[in-house]
């Protein structure tokens, strides 16, 4: 908006600063502008406009002219192959835009007798050839990276490289096509990933399968024997068996019986002898000793008759 209202300051003082038939190639800079000013405010696929050729009578541009015009026009070109492809055109209009002003610019100086600089016209021209180098290839890679996502098997966890192809999109729409381009990257290398180690559990799963069905396959018979000789065992010495699990049990509360007994009469001798014990822990650490003792108290006779009835 500010470059628009300078312009037509701009244009408003040509004709008061200069002669009319001095400032006709100035006036037509001048018109090339706002067109552009106001184009550059249009849809972001607007249909672009050959590059503004200003017409001087008998005047003849510099070579450097003719070879910056051509290059624009071929920038053109580009920009209506990136919309004819449905591709974001809106970062290459725009520096079209800007390229076609300063050609203007620079013909209307060397129709004043000046020396017109192209360069940076040519530059621009350059930018918007690899704008559409990139959105081709970028765009290229996201559909193969979503087909590719499309082709993979279902139970692969492709959440996070299909999040990514998102944002590449995202940043692909907005013409933000170096940061689609890294964003696809990264999402092709997550995918390759997934996939992989999809197959390596998939592999390792399936050998695994395949190597307990030949163990068995193997020793089916020995496995058959030893589970017969243990149910035998099992069914001629479960009394003793028995015995002994209960015996064990007995003596295993014994022995912690024997260790909580130990640990009260420390505690009594740090509380009543050494004062290393306030009186509070003292309490709480008695009465849960205490109930510890008495619970195994109440188990033993039950295991001892127990005993008895096997």
């Amino acid at each position: 908006m500010h470059l628009f209202v300078i312009l037509l300051i701009a244009c408003a003082i040509v004709p008061l600063a200069s002669a009319a038939d001095d400032t006709e190639s100035l006036r037509i800079m001048c018109a090339a502008l706002l067109n552009a000013s106001g184009a550059n405010d249009s849809s972001k696929n607007a249909t672009p406009e050959p590059p503004a050729v200003p017409e001087a009578q008998n005047f003849t541009y510099s070579s450097r002219y003719f070879a910056a015009l051509a290059r624009l026009e071929a920038a053109n070109k580009s920009v209506q192959n990136l919309q004819a492809a449905g591709y974001p055109s809106l970062r290459a209009y725009d520096t079209l835009l800007v390229a076609n002003q300063w050609l203007v610019g620079q013909a209307a100086l060397e129709e004043e007798g000046g020396d017109g600089d192209y360069r940076f016209v040519n530059e621009k021209a350059d930018e918007i050839r690899q704008i559409e180098r990139d959105a081709f290839s970028v765009g290229d890679d996201l559909k193969a990276l979503n087909a590719r996502m499309d082709t993979m098997d279902p139970a692969i966890n492709l959440s996070e490289p299909r999040r990514l192809a998102s944002a590449a999109q995202s940043e692909f729409d907005d013409n933000r096509f170096e940061e689609a381009q890294r964003l696809v990257d990264q999402a092709y290398d997550k995918a390759a990933k997934a996939e992989a180690d999809a197959i390596r559990s998939r592999t390792l799963l399936e050998s695994a399968r395949k190597n307990l069905e030949n163990f068995l396959k193997e020793n089916y018979q020995t496995i058959l024997g030893a589970i017969g000789t243990i149910v035998v065992v099992g069914a001629v010495f479960q009394k003793q068996i028995r015995r002994f699990m209960v015996n064990a049990k007995i003596r295993s509360l014994q022995s912690e019986r024997r260790v909580l007994e130990s640990m009260m009469k420390d505690l009594q001798k740090q509380y009543y002898d050494e004062g290393k014990v306030n009186e509070m822990s003292f309490h709480i650490k008695t009465k849960k000793f205490a109930d510890m003792i008495r619970n195994i108290n109440r188990q033993v006779p039950l295991l001892k008759e127990q005993l008895k009835r096997i």
